[in-house]
């Protein structure tokens, strides 16, 4: 029996209209597991879900309401505001401390950045960086599809500073990730040039030969079979050579291909952590909040991942 702890996000998304479309199977979920999702107090609800002050032994798909809520909150869908990112933050925490304390793996649905930062939360990046902090240990992003696995070597930092970022890149705990992921299975690696063409043997830019190579070669001395640097304008063409695993040098080299190959079902699993967490690959979408269109898949994507009962093939 599994229990997993789902992070409510921005409470004015599409996060509850999409828990209300999953609802039938949380609930047959919950038969064999403990599902937890962490909210705050508010007038955003689920029908006919229970509502527990602390984590129960039995299984079931329960409401857990985190202390220090204070004064419940009205808030109206598609209408995001420094307190609906506060409330988004603090859950996220809140999750966070009920998983170090009763184990288990976690669901992060989907907060704004923007919001959270205008509450107040300085230096807040994103979830993958807040895991980090949260944990005290290097972790990494990796987009997971039906046929596609990429890793950005670096996440949610400006164009400007992916090469400061690159240059102190922990190559060796990425390698440890790898090993130790369920997910990943001795997998063949290919990775993303940094400049177009993968910089033409130096020609167009170096970061190639000076940064990528010194890292591969970690890979490489850990027995990973990696092949690179590919040039990331054509690495995800039909015919191009498969891999298990793709490194791209930065957010959008990655996940734009991905997005637009996976669609909604890719899912983001955060590597280097002793539990799984995972999140859909989509964003608050406040502009159609509201509107009953939201669609549950990235959010049924992340529960199957966590209930299967062998390795996902690669």
């Amino acid at each position: 029996m599994k229990t997993i702890f789902i992070s409510e996000g921005d409470p004015t998304s599409i996060n509850y209209e999409l828990l209300a479309s999953a609802f039938p199977l949380l609930q047959t979920l919950g038969k064999h597991h403990r599902i937890y999702l962490v909210r705050g107090s508010h007038n955003q609800t689920l029908p006919s879900l229970p509502n527990l002050t602390k984590p129960t032994d039995g299984p079931g798909f329960y409401s857990l309401t985190w202390k220090g809520t204070g004064k419940s909150k009205s808030f109206v869908l598609g209408k995001p505001s420094t307190s609906s990112g506060k409330m988004a933050y603090d859950s996220l925490l809140s999750a966070i401390g009920f998983q170090k304390e009763f184990g288990g793996d976690l669901i992060t649905l989907p907060l704004s950045k923007e919001w959270v930062q205008k509450a107040g939360v300085k230096g807040f990046r994103g979830h993958t960086e807040t895991l980090a902090d949260a944990y005290k240990r290097p972790t990494f992003m990796m987009m997971a599809g039906e046929t596609l696995n990429v890793i950005p070597l670096t996440t949610h930092v400006p164009l400007k500073d992916v090469v400061k970022e690159l240059k102190k890149f922990d190559w060796k705990e990425l390698s440890r990730a790898i090993q130790t992921s369920p997910y990943l299975n001795d997998p063949t690696i290919g990775y993303l040039g940094l400049n177009p063409h993968a910089g033409e043997g130096g020609k167009m830019g170096t970061e190639e030969i000076t940064i990528l190579k010194k890292g591969v070669s970690l890979l490489r001395k850990a027995k990973f079979s990696v092949e690179g640097p590919l040039s990331a304008d054509s690495a995800f063409l039909p015919s191009a050579k498969p891999y298990d695993l793709y490194l791209a040098c930065y957010h959008d080299q990655g996940l734009i291909p991905f997005k637009l190959l996976e669609g909604k079902k890719g899912v983001n699993i955060t590597l280097g952590l002793d539990f799984t967490r995972v999140s859909p690959d989509h964003g608050t979408a406040f502009g159609i909040a509201g509107k009953r269109c939201a669609d549950p898949t990235g959010l049924i994507a992340c529960l199957e991942r966590l209930v299967e009962t062998k390795t996902k093939p690669v």
